[in-house]
């Protein structure tokens, strides 16, 4: 990069939202780049698969996630390669019969299946869970060949430099890098853990609740022979509130829903040096060992990350403006990523805002 840079927009963070936001924008016409540190989807957005469900407890979000799947099948088509499997999305909750009802009045397909049909979609899951909860129109967000696309995409338009700061500057801002100066007329922040630490001196308050957040990836017994489904778990009939997903036909990803407690340091970009996340790791072990016997219960893989949730709700997110700059924050935003970048995308050429935008 050289050492001022002129753009219309220029956006902070290579994540899912950011880098879709990017996309959105070039393909707008903008002049944009997005500037990230790291590796596009190195952060929150790490590991190879993300888990795509429709089911919320807010009604609202039910009806994004509608929307979203629709977003992921346009970028699919782009990209020439299938980035949300068709494997479905099995839920074990204490009513689940309220949740296909809820998927019913979104006008989405749902319904109560048997022991046999949910071993066709998740074979590795213990032979005494149930009612579930099928969505069929769930699956695995595949990251990956995600990142590649949009990757791919951005080209010329993705800078990587770490954002020192983010400051006022005549007909605009000026990002402070360290690659050099952009100068530009708005500035998206979708940075994740980093997002506090360039807004704050806009003026722009965040209450977030900071976690670690552990995901283990374990071999199966036997591979699958087709598309694996999502797994949502909020009965606590194993123990634990959990989420997993497929990373592939002999890879399983699991995680809990009520993680560590909450990380003091209120601009904390990493998991502090030292945490002991042993217990989590334990209960975790535990709670594949009584759920999933189909899994080898020593796992392969971990992803070891900072969550950012909301204080007021963990499914939360918003968006925020002041002086030119915009910061996005949220939580469990995977499934929603191609969509709210073409969301974002239009805030920041000045349209009218999507109302799910709104804090």
């Amino acid at each position: 990069m050289s050492a001022v840079r002129d753009v219309e927009i220029a956006v902070v963070g290579a994540g899912i939202v950011g880098l879709s936001t990017t996309d959105a924008l070039l393909r707008r016409g903008a002049r944009a780049v997005c500037v990230a540190g790291g590796h596009p989807g190195h952060g929150q957005s790490a590991g190879a698969a993300r888990g795509f469900r429709h089911l919320h407890r807010n009604p609202a979000l039910t009806a994004l996630a509608a929307r979203s799947a629709h977003a992921w099948r346009r970028l699919e088509e782009r990209a020439g390669v299938e980035l949300l499997e068709r494997g479905g999305a099995l839920h074990l909750g204490p009513d689940p019969e309220a949740g296909a009802a809820a998927l019913a009045d979104a006008g989405l397909e749902a319904r109560i299946v048997t022991r046999t049909e949910a071993e066709r979609h998740l074979p590795w899951v213990a032979p005494d869970a149930g009612p579930l909860l099928l969505d069929p129109g769930g699956g695995a967000a595949r990251s990956r060949p995600a990142f590649a696309a949009l990757t791919r995409f951005a080209g010329h338009a993705l800078v990587r430099a770490r954002v020192e700061a983010i400051e006022p500057a005549a007909g605009g801002l000026v990002l402070r890098t360290s690659a050099g100066d952009v100068r530009c007329a708005r500035c998206v922040v979708c940075a994740g853990t980093g997002t506090e630490r360039l807004v704050e001196p806009a003026g722009i308050r965040l209450d977030r609740v900071r976690r670690a957040a552990l995901r283990l990836t374990f071999p199966v017994r036997a591979p699958a022979a087709g598309p694996v489904a999502v797994w949502g778990d909020r009965s606590e009939r194993y123990g634990e509130r959990a989420y997993g997903a497929p990373e592939g036909p002999d890879r399983y990803a699991v995680g809990l829903q009520d993680v560590s407690p909450p990380i003091d340091d209120s601009h904390a970009e990493f998991v502090p040096a030292g945490a002991d996340l042993s217990g989590v790791r334990a209960r975790l072990l535990a709670y594949v060992r009584a759920a999933f016997p189909g899994l080898e219960p020593r796992p392969v893989d971990a992803v070891l990350r900072l969550t950012t949730a909301l204080a007021d709700d963990e499914d939360a997110f918003g968006l925020w403006e002041r002086d030119g700059v915009l910061a996005f924050a949220g939580h469990n935003l995977f499934k929603h990523g191609p969509l709210l970048g073409e969301l974002i995308a239009a805030a920041a050429l000045g349209d009218d805002w999507d109302p799910v935008l709104r804090p």
